[in-house]
């Protein structure tokens, strides 16, 4: 058997069991979609341990642990700590390993949150904006909203210093108010985010009404540039912008979506369930179970091999783009169609060449600060760097701060 290459896995412990019912989930439809009306869908103590021990066998250096759902705080407290106690007893001398969770954050409590300092967990928090916006899609069961249960989870991370960052998934509803999501994260001290589109598609393969636009995600993401690069240069991650500079400086993407090819960051799910991607959590790419197959055996399956080929022979209208060393092709689940058709196109293409086109050429001049170990100066801000601004400056500002706009985000 060949060297292993470096790879994540993504274990959902709940399956796509979620205590949100948000209207463009993709991963609530798979519990009976993939295992049919399966009593309880919780990863057991066996496998746990078995991917726990294999997983840190096959990366001995560093293995970094993702826990995603549905919501996977659903499977307990307990459970977490036994993750943790199985990776101390299996982490071998020097061994790295790290825990990251995804979560709506509408469960988290204090003991929670002691857990996940006391762990050095690294939270994502899904959050789409302002209460006006997250509530939007993001609904319990009941038709409730969740922002404000959502928004106290991230007050009790911070409380207790858990590291976090946010997730905003653009939708139709978001998408177009991009400084003001932007500044409202920000302006109460968030310094990690990233923005994802939502592409999902109906019966007829034809984009959902929530479904971003390639233009509203193009729009978004110069907006939220030409912010970040007038005042938060070095004080904000974000993830778009981040890739694009570690692409100049280190000459390869940090994000698999726009790296040269993807097939190294995997789901496991509750059963041992192996599968090739997060966005590709099929029948036809499960790849096996790691309580028939090992691990370290399933991560070179020929069928990973025929995964990449998504990624790996490209759309013919990207072979000449300029911008090919940025993207190469982007996400496969984002192709019209999906798979390998030549003739095949990137839906958010025309957003990202926008973004590239404004964006590159000066992210070329802060890398060259960045590599003498300066901080890049700000930019002056652009004229549209601040969208829905009122017409009154003493009017209360639109981020919902509760603050007068000349001294919030129009300050």
């Amino acid at each position: 058997m060949t060297e292993i290459a470096p790879f994540n896995i993504m274990a959902k412990p709940v399956c796509g069991v979620c205590n949100l019912d948000c209207c463009y989930c993709y991963y609530t439809m798979k519990p009976r979609e993939l295992y049919g009306d399966n009593a309880k869908f919780q990863m057991s103590d066996e496998v746990l341990e078995s991917y726990i021990r294999q997983y840190l066998e096959a990366m001995p250096v560093r293995a970094e642990c993702g826990w995603q759902g549905g919501e996977p705080t659903l499977a307990g407290l307990d459970f977490f700590k036994r993750a943790v106690e199985l990776q101390k007893q299996y982490a071998a001398e020097g061994q790295v390993v790290t825990n990251a969770l995804q979560t709506n954050g509408t469960l988290l409590d204090e003991a929670w949150c002691e857990f996940l300092a006391e762990n050095n967990f690294l939270v994502g928090l899904s959050l789409d904006g302002p209460p006006q916006w997250h509530d939007t899609f993001r609904r319990d069961h009941a038709n409730n909203r969740t922002f404000h249960r959502a928004w106290a989870g991230l007050e009790l991370l911070r409380k207790h210093k858990v590291e976090f960052n946010i997730l905003v998934t653009l939708n139709s509803a978001n998408a177009p108010h991009a400084g003001d999501i932007y500044r409202y994260f920000v302006n109460r001290g968030i310094h990690y985010v990233q923005f994802i589109p939502i592409l999902e598609r109906d019966a007829e393969g034809q984009p959902t009404s929530f479904s971003c636009k390639p233009d509203q995600f193009g729009k978004f993401m110069l907006d939220v540039y030409d912010i970040w690069s007038a005042r938060d240069v070095g004080k904000v991650s974000e993830r778009l912008i981040d890739c694009v500079l570690h692409t100049i400086i280190y000459g390869h993407a940090s994000t698999c979506c726009y790296a040269r090819k993807c097939g190294n960051a995997h789901v496991l799910e509750f059963n041992g369930d192996l599968y090739a991607c997060d966005h590709f959590v099929y029948k036809e790419w499960k790849i096996g179970n790691i309580m028939e197959r090992p691990l370290a055996e399933l991560v070179q399956d020929p069928r990973l091999a025929e995964f990449d080929r998504m990624k790996l022979e490209l759309p013919s209208k990207c072979a000449e783009c300029r911008f090919l060393p940025f993207c190469f092709g982007g996400c496969p689940k984002h192709h019209v169609p999906i798979g390998t058709d030549p003739e095949r196109v990137n839906y958010f293409c025309e957003g990202l060449q926008a973004f590239f086109e404004k964006a590159i050429p000066e992210l070329y001049d802060m890398a060259q600060y960045i590599r003498e170990g300066q901080l890049p100066p700000p930019k002056e801000p652009a004229a549209q760097a601040a969208p829905d601004a009122p017409a009154n400056r003493n009017a209360p500002c639109p981020c919902g701060s509760g603050r007068k706009y000349k001294s919030c985000c129009g300050k």
